[in-house]
């Protein structure tokens, strides 16, 4: 239990400590503290528009790292996380690196307590910045805030490691109040370590360093408070090892100081603690009477962590007088509450006592708390391997730039012992570069090229097959489906003269259906065996056949414009296949759907580029309202093939201009 509470503590230690920062008169008068949650966080925002007026930018960062402690205050670390980042680009702008610094362990305050690894970062940030400047006192805080979080993981021997890094570097620090944080966290980690003497001997150095702050001469209750959370830590070790009469002793010492009366979460702790010890020596009565108290007091408070930890423990307490019925009711009223303020360690605990008081569903509780237990240890695994790689990556930054720093000595001493030797260097090393580099210039264009040609090789062979597929499908069509088709005919032609009138136009009527679909499959096929070698051989033939076919059609006239400086032996088969048909599926469009009377095909060439352009005088669409056909489609995956780019530009009554831009084989 206590274990639980000493957590607590820590955490509220740390997080005034980070956020020790006096307010300013200016920005909040003697009313703000009497001022409700929502009236202060309105009252914050409010102030963002005032500060972006304020010119001078140290007051400015000021008044902001003032707003975000505030913020935090308030549990909004959205806010003060905002205000954290405004703070460290003020900061960057001035070259503020001790604001920086600050401002980064801020932003870690924010993320700590929901996304550790993120918050773990920022304090990591921050110890650079003040390990840069030597600023052992910052970077004392910034270790300090890293152990902590590791305390709060679980990673009690990483977080002793950071603190003591931190005291080295408070050595001669007279900051006592933060050394006996240091201090009390250290004992925090050694007692759940099971180091008892070792814990008790920082909870002393702890108290000897508050006796030295004078600073605490003036604020009594504080210097109390300190106290007594030491007086608590020890009763903890006392408890660890079993003598829990030595903790009544101390404990009842503290119960009715005007301090703890006066401080409505202590001295629910102090009771809670005492009920405890009290219970362990078997004093049920007097344990039962400070539990109820305790528990009262807590949820009187709003402690809802206390309040957690002391209905556990009542529930425990009636476990051991074996009234399993109430002490369930107790643990279940605690386990959605565990969940809900996301504490692990009470979960377990809580499934390990209702595995004891519900016999009925032992084994249930049983396999939750291993369930629970895997998922805690796998988080903390998973969380200790991030800050591990914080760590690992920051670390390599560090070697990168001390190595970069011995080698600019290396070079000033070098300069300074000749300086015809270091431009030698420095000549030689040059012309080693470029050599490299032209190499790997030479080497990048070597493997583009044979790249290319593996591409090329690639789309002949694909084509070659195409052509050999659709030669294929051509013969079948010509010498088996239309022959037999022929066939049919000649015998319907031959039965014909021998029927009466009627059943003859029947028959003349059926032959010439047969007669149209042999015809049709006769030019399908033929179109299938078209020869690809016309496209390199007469390619200018090819398009005006194209431009005059359509024309013929009585509906379009179509016109040609065709550049003479263009060779088209310069583009490879494949380009010039697929522009044919792109220019076919184009035309076929303009006859069907576009209603114009003049069609212009204008094919031009530039340095780098062949241009073809179709426009039309037709009717137009609306390309918001239009879905792509096969026809687009099929021109659109022609246009990938051959890497060219296609822009359509139409609109209602308009017409149609189609642009495409090849690039030229160089």
């Amino acid at each position: 239990m206590k274990k639980i509470f000493l957590f607590l503590i820590i955490l509220i230690f740390s997080c005034n400590e980070k956020k020790s920062i006096p307010k300013t008169e200016s920005l909040f008068d003697s009313n703000f503290n009497q001022l409700s949650e929502v009236k202060k966080t309105k009252y914050l925002d409010s102030l963002s528009h005032v500060l972006k007026r304020i010119n001078n930018d140290s007051l400015q960062i000021k008044y902001l790292f003032d707003v975000a402690a505030e913020y935090y205050y308030l549990n909004n670390n959205k806010s003060s996380f905002k205000a954290s980042i405004q703070i460290y680009a003020l900061s960057k702008k001035i070259n503020d690196s001790v604001s920086m610094g600050r401002a980064l362990y801020y932003m870690g305050d924010c993320y700590e307590k929901y996304q550790k690894d993120s918050a773990y970062f920022y304090y990591k940030e921050s110890e650079k910045i003040f390990r840069a400047i030597k600023d052992d006192e910052k970077l004392a805080k910034a270790l300090f805030n890293k152990a902590h979080l590791l305390f709060t993981e679980g990673n009690y021997v990483e977080s002793e490691v950071e603190i003591i890094k931190a005291l080295n570097k408070l050595k001669q620090s007279k900051k006592y109040t933060f050394l006996y944080k240091c201090y009390y966290l250290q004992a925090s980690n050694h007692t759940e370590l099971e180091e008892y003497d070792q814990a008790i001997k920082y909870l002393n150095l702890a108290l000897a360093n508050l006796k030295k702050d004078k600073s605490l001469k003036n604020a009594i209750n504080k210097y109390e408070e300190y106290n007594i959370l030491v007086t608590i830590a020890f009763c903890n070790v006392y408890d660890k090892k079993g003598d829990f009469n030595r903790s009544i002793f101390e404990l009842e010492k503290l119960v009715n100081s005007d301090v703890v009366l006066n401080h409505p979460k202590l001295h629910s702790t102090v009771l809670g603690n005492l009920a405890y010890d009290y219970m362990k020596i078997g004093k049920f009565e007097v344990a039962k009477k400070k539990y109820i108290e305790s528990i009262a007091m807590a949820k009187l408070s709003k402690d809802f962590q206390g309040y957690l930890y002391k209905i556990i423990n009542f529930g425990e307490y009636h476990l051991l007088l074996s009234d399993s019925v109430t002490a369930n009711n107790y643990f279940i009223e605690a386990l959605p509450l565990s969940k809900q303020l996301k504490s692990n360690n009470e979960l377990l605990k809580i499934l390990n006592f209702l595995s004891l008081s519900d016999k009925r569903k032992s084994t249930f509780y049983k396999n939750e708390y291993v369930k629970v237990s895997d998922s805690i240890i796998k988080q903390q695994r998973l969380n200790r391997d991030k800050f591990a790689r914080i760590e690992y990556e920051t670390s390599k930054v560090e070697d990168e730039n001390e190595i970069l720093s011995t080698n600019n000595l290396l070079l000033i001493l070098g300069l300074a012992i000749s300086t015809v030797v270091f431009l030698t260097v420095i000549i030689v090393r040059s012309q080693i570069a470029r050599k490299n580099e032209l190499l790997l210039i030479k080497q990048k264009e070597l493997a583009n090229d044979e790249l290319l040609s593996l591409i090329k090789e690639f789309q002949y062979g694909l084509i070659h097959a195409k052509e050999e597929e659709q030669s294929r499908i051509s013969k079948e069509l010509h010498d088996g489906v239309v022959n037999q088709i022929y066939a049919i005919r000649m015998v319907l032609d031959t039965l014909n003269d021998a029927d009466d009138a009627i059943t003859r136009d029947k028959r003349i009527t059926y032959i010439k259906e047969l007669h149209k679909v042999e015809t049709e499959i006769r030019n399908l096929s033929h179109e299938l065996y078209i020869d690809y070698s016309i496209y390199d051989s007469n390619y200018l033939f090819l398009l005006h056949s194209l431009v005059k076919s359509n024309t013929d059609l009585k509906g379009t006239v179509f016109n040609l414009s065709l550049s003479d400086i263009i060779d088209w032996n310069n583009y490879s088969s494949i380009v010039k296949i697929n522009l044919y048909r792109i220019l076919q599926e184009l035309f076929l469009n303009v006859n069907k759907y576009a209603q114009a009377s003049v069609c212009n095909l204008v094919i031009d060439e530039t340095t780098d580029f062949l241009l073809v352009t179709v426009e039309d005088d037709g009717i137009g669409f609306d390309k918001n309202h239009t879905t792509d056909g096969i026809g687009l489609k099929n021109i659109n995956e022609r246009i990938k093939t051959i890497d060219a780019q296609i822009s359509i530009e139409t609109a209602v009554g308009k017409g149609v201009r189609v642009s495409i831009k090849i690039k030229r084989d160089l």
